[in-house]
């Protein structure tokens, strides 16, 4: 059991580093073609796309043939997505190559949370869950100062070093990480995992839905502010891809301490559902906050409180959607990403349109405003629930 645990971290965390690596410079390489806001924004949502398509599609795919050959696929995929960056000289080639890093975002994080459900029990899910999104999120330490440092030097050797890091990760997966499910279901449907509109459907109408809605706008708010950090923090403080690198690394940071240390009692002491709650009010808190910061010491401060929210909100979701589904955990953890893949291409699309009309703070304030609404449709399904 341990060694699985150590293989899917460290296969987590690999990936991580390469993806982490490329998101903090990636506006400022569209920027290179004269790419706008709005066409940065476009970028990003192109990402999610890739996930949005393809989550529900891997997910069964991983319950029907296991978690391991999908897990490598995502590998071959982001390196691929990689070296596509490396040879890209214009804009399509690199929203070419941010699908297909969509598409490989699809066939990891959800299976590796199914991978966890596959190992763990209901009582300690929760737990595991938060570890399992804190070496995510540990990934985002490492990656943003090494591509900060390499896009210093060039963006080239940023992408180089991305692509080598996946097809190592994809031979010390396949030789290192056993497979986790010991019963495969019996058949795969491919259109219910490919053409995935009517399974968002039913999946909002569901007992579900509500925890959905939060994922998504979970996902609106890590993706709006991914486009919006880098345009805002250039013009308030005058940063550069290496002070944005090191930015991304503390929020990293406060995400993993948090989801490692910090959840497993917190989930434990009041609950999943009330650490959910509390999660998105420290994360609409600081997202109101952090424009209105006068100094950079201000701004890490109020940016902060939204990072520990955030490290108590998604991984308590995903153990309250693996605890209560009747599906293959796979299938759930599959529609679970696409739900957050709705948040993450509208999120860049809010923030380039919203700086290019209205100015570099709003992206926050709305994000802001969006996450009180969904609080407060959390808090009103959970009173139904107790009456």
């Amino acid at each position: 059991m341990k060694k699985q645990f150590f293989w899917l971290y460290l296969t987590v965390f690999i990936n991580i580093i390469g993806f982490g690596m490329i998101f903090p410079i990636l506006p400022l390489f569209a920027e290179k073609y004269h790419a706008s806001a709005l066409q940065i924004g476009f970028i990003a949502a192109t990402f999610s796309l890739g996930q949005f398509f393809f989550s529900p599609f891997f997910g069964r795919l991983s319950d029907r043939f296991g978690r391991k050959p999908i897990i490598l696929s995502s590998m071959v995929i982001s390196g691929a997505s990689y070296l596509m960056l490396l040879g890209a000289d214009n804009l399509p080639l690199i929203f070419l190559a941010r699908f297909l890093s969509g598409v490989s975002s699809a066939a990891n994080f959800p299976i590796a949370s199914s991978y966890i459900a596959d190992i763990t029990t209901r009582e300690n899910r929760t737990k595991y869950m938060g570890r399992v999104s804190g070496i995510f999120s540990l990934g985002f330490v490492v990656g943003p100062v090494f591509g900060g440092l390499l896009g210093n030097s060039g963006f080239s050797a940023a992408f180089l070093a991305a692509a080598i890091l996946s097809f190592a990760n994809l031979v010390l997966t396949l030789f290192f990480l056993p497979e986790s499910i010991p019963q495969k279901a019996e058949k795969f449907v491919l259109k219910e995992g490919l053409l995935n509109v009517k399974a968002i459907y039913h999946g909002m109408k569901g007992d579900f839905g509500i925890l959905f809605l939060l994922l998504s706008l979970w996902a609106f708010f890590i993706s709006n502010f991914q486009v919006a950090i880098p345009l805002f923090t250039q013009d308030r403080f005058n940063f550069g891809a290496l002070q944005n690198g090191f930015f991304f690394s503390l929020t990293g940071s406060v995400a993993a301490i948090t989801q490692w240390l910090i959840l497993p009692y917190v989930a434990k002491k009041i609950g999943d559902v009330k650490t959910i709650f509390a999660g998105v009010l420290f994360m609409a808190l600081g997202q109101f906050l952090a424009p209105l910061s006068g100094s950079v010491l201000i701004f890490y401060l109020f940016f902060v409180i939204s990072i520990f929210g955030s490290g108590l909100n998604r991984p308590s979701i995903n153990a309250l959607l693996s605890k209560g589904t009747r599906e293959g955990q796979g299938t759930t953890m599959g529609l679970a990403f696409s739900f957050e893949s709705i948040g993450r291409f509208i999120g860049p699309l809010s923030a380039g349109a919203v700086i290019g009309s209205f100015g570099l703070a709003f992206p926050f304030w709305i994000t802001a405003a969006f996450l009180l609404m969904g609080l407060f449709f959390f808090w009103k399904v959970e009173m139904r629930k107790r009456r």
